[in-house]
């Protein structure tokens, strides 16, 4: 899993730097997943180092978006988007100086990467890195996440109006060594959170829900005063519409899977969001 190590950085500056790993991004890649990183780390760093300071009060925001393109077969583009009020201008005034110069020389030895620049009409600056890598096979993958999930564990909380797709989620769960627990709603789901002895360490959200729907009630838990509002939401939903994505994420949802979801789907995204086992 790609992991950001710009996030010290950011929050150093007062800057809130989020990140959002979007459903389908492969939890592994085939070849050189160091290099991977370092091109999402470089991206990052140097927008936060180049941030432009607002009218707005509070501190600056940073988003960081990693998804994955399909070139066909087993081979993928993976996409790291940075968007956020940051200078592209560098000392010199040229449109791609500072940021753009600094970022390519770290590109150098990544062969086929490239960064695109975008003002968008918001006002907030868009720089995109691309960069071919290829997937393990699914029946590899299949494995691996099943023994990874066998070996870590945990408690879990899935959270859905309806009987049969909780127990659906609960079981695949289940089989793969997770403890499950089940709430059938919204209000429920943050009564879970907030009140129990020991909270679940991630909870897979419905999102369309009659009492209170997922995305409230992610955002009641992300307003709670401790540890609890970091816990990890994964939302699974019948709602596949782009503008449901946003929404989910916007609420403060950690990813994204839609309805009907598999297990190696369930599976990649805890293993992208779980701490590793204590």
């Amino acid at each position: 899993m790609l992991s950001v190590s710009a996030a010290p950085l950011a929050h150093s500056r007062g800057i809130h730097l989020d990140i959002h790993v979007l459903s389908g991004t492969p939890p592994r890649l085939v070849g050189d997943a160091e290099t991977a990183a370092a091109l999402c780390n470089a991206l990052a760093s140097s927008a936060i180092a180049s941030v432009v300071a607002t009218p707005d009060p509070g501190p600056g925001r940073l988003t960081l978006r990693l998804s994955a393109l399909p070139d066909g077969g087993e081979r993928v583009t993976l996409r790291a988007e940075l968007t956020g009020r940051f200078d592209a201008r560098g000392d010199g005034g040229a449109a791609d100086g500072g940021f753009g110069l600094e970022l390519s020389r770290r590109l150098m030895a990544a062969l086929g990467a490239r960064v695109t620049l975008e003002r968008q009409p918001d006002g907030l600056l868009r720089a995109a890195l691309d960069l071919p890598v290829t997937l393990p096979s699914r029946a590899t993958d299949a494995d691996r996440l099943m023994h990874w999930a066998q070996a870590r564990g945990g408690r879990l909380l899935v959270v859905d109006d309806s009987a049969t797709n909780r127990m659906v989620v609960a079981g695949l769960l289940a089989k793969a060594g997770f403890s499950v627990e089940t709430a059938n709603g919204g209000a429920e789901a943050v009564v879970a959170v907030a009140q129990s002895a020991v909270p679940p360490e991630a909870v897979l959200m419905d999102v369309a829900m009659p009492d209170m729907d997922g995305v409230a009630a992610t955002t009641t838990i992300r307003s709670l005063g401790d540890d609890r509002a970091r816990i990890p939401i994964i939302a699974v939903t019948a709602n596949a519409q782009p503008e449901d994505r946003s929404r989910c994420l916007a609420a403060g949802m950690n990813d994204y899977l839609t309805k009907p979801v598999r297990r190696t789907d369930l599976l990649g995204a805890l293993e992208r969001w779980l701490a590793p086992a204590a």
